[in-house]
């Protein structure tokens, strides 16, 4: 067939196939078209379908509207976007009113926050930092509990100052541990302990016998 002749051809067969025919029609047509088409026509008719079935709708849309549509998914579901490809995760780590609104939903208070979050990421790394330490105090696995050994009955009092913390026991002594060691650095024989307090000099304990005692925390001597 002739280059003119093809295209009166084809002018005819679209008219044909847009006014006068039904949908129904018209899919009759197609399927038939198919049904006689070789592998260079099925695989040019592939690549047109996908190129216009499979939109990326965060590439056509204008980024504002972009933005306004992800602010209506919740994070897991923004996770997953992520993953489709590198523009989605870009556009996705971009959208600063998205991961405020997961902040919001963790219950993190992000008033004070404002002056030094200034991107999407930022917010996204807020929110994942939450979330685990979030899971880590469901789980338990948010502080690490260490044992001390040393009193030989009950504890009553403890206090706890710059990185150290001081115990008073029943078996009348007090004892003085570092925080970062676990390791107990002073003993201090006195009575049942009910309270304590101490700071850089003195170690001052409350007792159920309605005394108190003063001690040099340097040479552990009795200063009252």
């Amino acid at each position: 067939m002739e280059d003119k002749e093809f295209e009166t051809w084809m002018k005819d067969l679209v008219e044909t196939f847009t006014c006068n025919l039904s949908d129904t029609q018209r899919c009759t047509v197609l399927d038939q078209v198919i049904a006689v088409s070789e592998a260079t026509q099925l695989r040019h008719l592939s690549t047109k379908l996908e190129s216009l079935l499979k939109r990326d709708f965060l590439r056509l849309l204008p980024l504002e509207l972009a933005y306004y549509l992800l602010t209506w998914l919740d994070p897991t579901t923004l996770f997953t976007c992520c993953l489709v490809c590198k523009h989605w995760n870009k556009v996705i780590n971009e959208c600063t009113q998205s991961w405020i609104n997961g902040c919001h939903q963790l219950g993190l208070k992000v008033s004070g926050l404002d002056a030094e979050m200034k991107t999407g990421l930022q917010w996204k790394t807020a929110y994942l930092h939450t979330l685990r330490r979030k899971r880590q105090l469901t789980n338990g696995s948010a502080f690490e509990c260490v044992t001390l050994y040393g009193h030989t009955a009950r504890v009553y009092a403890l206090y706890h100052r710059d990185g150290k913390i001081a115990t008073g026991s029943d078996d009348q002594s007090v004892r003085l541990w570092d925080i970062a060691s676990g390791q107990c650095v002073s003993v201090i024989q006195t009575h049942t302990c009910a309270d304590i307090k101490f700071d850089n000099v003195k170690l001052i304990t409350a007792s159920f016998d309605n005394t108190i005692a003063c001690w040099d925390r340097r040479d552990r001597k009795s200063v009252v």
